[in-house]
This record gives structure tokens, C-alpha cells and sequence, in this order.
């Protein structure tokens, strides 16, 4: 599954983040703001991507401290890295660098973050890893999907995605398990349970719901080949393909508004500290 994801991401990072709804850039940086990173603080930044919460959170511990960002997407870490040095940010630093297996000295971290990449990862295995990095008092944050349950209104103005993706995979088509992977972490209870098992107290989530908006028809589809549904027109037919496209522009049309085509989105943040020692 790993390998899967790596080449997928490693396709999109020229796209990553760039077009479309910048659902990366927003949440990311709605958990940074949530955390209240002080200056000088020692942050460590898992599946860093394009670095959303890692400039963010570079922006927050200043001069005096240091985050440092880690993907194993080489083209992701490539780009990021040109942007870290774009920006002059002299105490921000990317590395290549497995997520599941973070090599940095035990008590070294404040803060430990991840944005919408804890469900491709062993997270059994490695979350008592993370609690090991972090300083006493320190804490450990991420964001994961999370589909609003509340709005039917757009459901039922989306579902013509559902139904069509189905339609255009043979009838016995089984998705592979990167493609529903993010399951495992959707919920409340379930990432209180993952973060309490390794060891984390004071654990806690936030559910964060929001509306995006796509400019037109093809804002959407370059952001679809941006992000973690690549995965699905990826595993298309060419004539699946071609069907996919033509008629989610016909229905994108016709879901078009003076704001543009508007999108329900939503990050569940969940959150654990390290116990002070005594």
C-alpha cells in the first residue's frame, strides 16, 4: 500500500495543494493557530506534503526554533524544500525521510503534527514512537478526513460523484487498500482510542466543517488529479475516464453558482499530550 501512495503523491506534488479547493493549506493552518506554538519551539512534521502546516508552523516558532518536516514523496520534498528557501525560512528544514519510521532522539520535539496522512500509516506501531520524540508536557496533533454528517443538502448534490465512479469500474471491482485507507481514522472515537492506546493523555478531538469553492468545472478537475483522489481516475479505462470527465462537467455546470461550485469539506483535529514527568 505504501508504495502506492508514495507514487501517487510523488505524480500529484507538482499540483499538490496549488489548485482547487486548498483544503491542505487551510486546515493545516486552522491546527496550527489551534496549538499556540510558542517562539522557539522544537516542532517535528510528519508527511509534510507541500508543507502546509510546516510553514505555518515555521512562521510560529520564529528565528529561536526549528521544525522540521519529513515525506517520502522525493518530488514532494524537492518542491517543498524550494519553497522553505523561497521564503528565507532559515529554521525550517524538509528531509527524505519514511513517516512510519521517524529517526530523531527520544524527548526531542514540543510539538509533533500530521495533516491527513496518520490512516496510510502504521499508526498502531507508531504513534508510541511519536510519544517517545515528544518532550514531558509536549503534544501531539493531527487532522484527519472527516465528511460532515449533517449537511444532506450537499450529499444529495454530490452523490451524483458516487454513483458515477462506480459506474464507470467493472461490476466485480475491488479498491485497493490505499484507495480507502482514511476510513481508519475518520471518527471521533476512533482516534481517541489509537492516541490513548499509545499512551497519550488530555486526548481530545475537534470536528471543523467548512465550505470550499471550485471556480468552475476545471478547477475541479485539476484538483482531482491533485490530491488523494487521483487514486480513483488513475485506476480508470480510458473510456472510463472519458465518461468520468464529460459527465461530471455536465452535472458541475449545472451546480454552478455566483460563488462558484461550492463543496462541503471538514477536518476532525485530534489531539494528545506527553505527561509532564513528576
Amino acid at each position: 500500500m505504501k508504495h502506492d501512495v508514495i507514487g501517487t503523491y510523488d505524480r500529484a506534488a507538482h499540483l499538490y495543494d496549488q489548485v482547487g479547493a486548498r483544503r491542505f493549506t487551510y486546515f493545516d493552518g486552522l491546527l496550527v493557530e489551534r496549538l499556540n506554538i510558542p517562539l522557539g519551539a522544537h516542532v517535528l512534521d510528519l508527511a509534510s506534503g507541500r508543507g502546509a502546516m510546516l510553514l505555518a508552523a515555521a512562521e510560529k516558532v520564529g528565528a529561536s526554533g526549528r521544525v522540521v518536516g519529513i515525506d517520502l514523496a522525493p518530488q514532494m520534498v524537492a518542491l517543498t524544500q524550494a519553497e522553505i528557501e523561497r521564503r528565507g525560512l532559515t529554521q525550517a528544514s524538509i528531509l527524505l525521510m519514511d513517516a512510519d519510521d521517524p529517526a530523531f532522539e527520544p524527548e526531542s520535539f514540543d510539538f509533533i503534527t500530521i495533516g491527513f496522512a496518520l490512516s496510510f500509516l502504521d499508526f498502531e506501531h507508531l504513534l508510541p514512537k511519536l510519544h517517545n520524540l515528544l518532550k514531558p508536557g509536549g503534544t501531539f496533533a493531527a487532522a484527519q478526513t472527516y465528511n460532515p454528517t449533517d449537511n444532506k443538502e450537499d450529499f444529495a448534490r454530490w452523490s451524483w460523484l458516487f454513483d458515477l465512479t462506480k459506474a464507470v469500474f467493472p461490476p466485480d471491482f475491488s479498491p485497493p487498500a490505499a484507495w480507502i485507507a482514511p476510513r481508519r481514522l475518520s471518527k471521533p472515537d476512533q482516534n481517541v482510542a489509537a492516541l490513548t492506546q499509545a499512551g497519550f493523555v488530555d486526548v481530545r478531538t475537534e470536528a471543523h466543517p467548512t465550505t470550499f469553492y471550485f471556480r468552475d468545472e476545471n478547477d475541479w478537475w485539476d484538483w482531482e488529479w491533485s490530491q488523494g483522489s487521483r487514486f480513483w481516475v488513475e485506476g480508470m479505462s480510458p473510456e472510463g475516464l472519458d465518461r468520468f470527465k464529460r459527465e461530471s462537467f455536465e452535472h458541475l455546470r449545472a451546480m454552478q453558482t455566483p460563488q462558484g461550485i461550492p463543496m462541503s469539506d471538514g477536518a476532525l483535529f485530534a489531539f494528545g499530550n506527553k505527561k509532564l514527568n513528576k
